[in-house]
């Protein structure tokens, strides 16, 4: 039985004064809190989690590109709005900041799954390289149904992107079956569960959950969303945090916690 109360431990400041050695912010599994990814992850101990599966914001909001929200065409800048947008520059160094962060949050062995758009995967797969993580696999999310092009000047976008690293060699890996563990999943953008613009299919992230996880383990997502994360692991008998600044969004994903969708 997964025990409710559990705490996540917390890096204690290093500052040297008494004060900051008797301040222990307390996390408790299974809630999501509203702090900034940077500043979460900051009060997660080293190693102590034991999976992480995100999808940070992929700084591709622009008043030049289309998409459809709520039967309405609008701009993706619209759509996503000042979340997804970032100088370059300083979205690297965010990146980079999240991916240090998880290298040192996570177990040894412990696994991460990160969601990028196609112009950084690569890019952001090297860096995580470097800071030490070992490269395991590429997945593509292909989705069946797609928006049209509206220019009718480009392809239109059937496939996301999303890198899977180690921490040192893979601690767990449930191999489901040959079926199942192909690293291509489809999927329809029709059937979302919420307004959330860029929310990830629940079975898709329940399969990352149950095949680099165990029962009662702690799954950790920086950037919660609609809740998706942590929906995946409640219905599999995993532990969850996360992080999330956008209260509508927290809202989404607690309504989705009480109603197990």
């Amino acid at each position: 039985m997964i025990d409710k109360t559990r705490e996540v431990r917390v890096a204690r400041r290093r500052d040297g004064s008494d004060a900051s050695r008797r301040l222990r912010l307390k996390l408790r599994a299974n809630r999501i809190y509203r702090i900034d990814a940077i500043e979460g992850l900051k009060k997660i101990e080293d190693e102590s989690v034991d999976l992480v599966v995100t999808d940070p914001p992929y700084n591709i909001a622009s008043k030049n590109k289309s998409t459809i929200q709520q039967g309405r065409l609008m701009t993706t800048a619209e759509a996503w709005g000042e979340w997804d947008t970032f100088h370059p520059f300083d979205h690297e160094v965010f990146i980079m900041q999240v991916l240090s962060h998880c290298y040192r949050v996570l177990k040894p062995g412990g696994a991460l799954y990160m969601f990028t758009a196609r112009e950084t995967n690569g890019f952001f797969i090297r860096k995580a390289v470097q800071r030490g993580f070992t490269y395991q696999n590429q997945l593509v999310m292909a989705k069946t149904t797609q928006l049209p092009s509206w220019s009718k000047r480009q392809w239109r976008s059937a496939f996301e992107l999303c890198f899977y690293v180690s921490k040192g060699k893979v601690r767990t890996f449930n191999f489901l079956s040959q079926r199942e563990c192909v690293n291509l999943y489809q999927y329809s953008i029709r059937h979302k569960q919420t307004k959330h613009p860029t929310e990830k299919p629940l079975a898709f992230i329940k399969k990352l959950v149950l095949i680099n996880s165990n029962a009662g383990e702690l799954v950790l997502d920086p950037f919660m969303g609609s809740g998706t994360t942590a929906v995946a692991a409640k219905e599999t008998g995993r532990q969850f945090i996360g992080f999330e600044i956008n209260p509508d969004y927290i809202k989404m994903a607690r309504e989705r916690l009480k109603g197990g969708a």
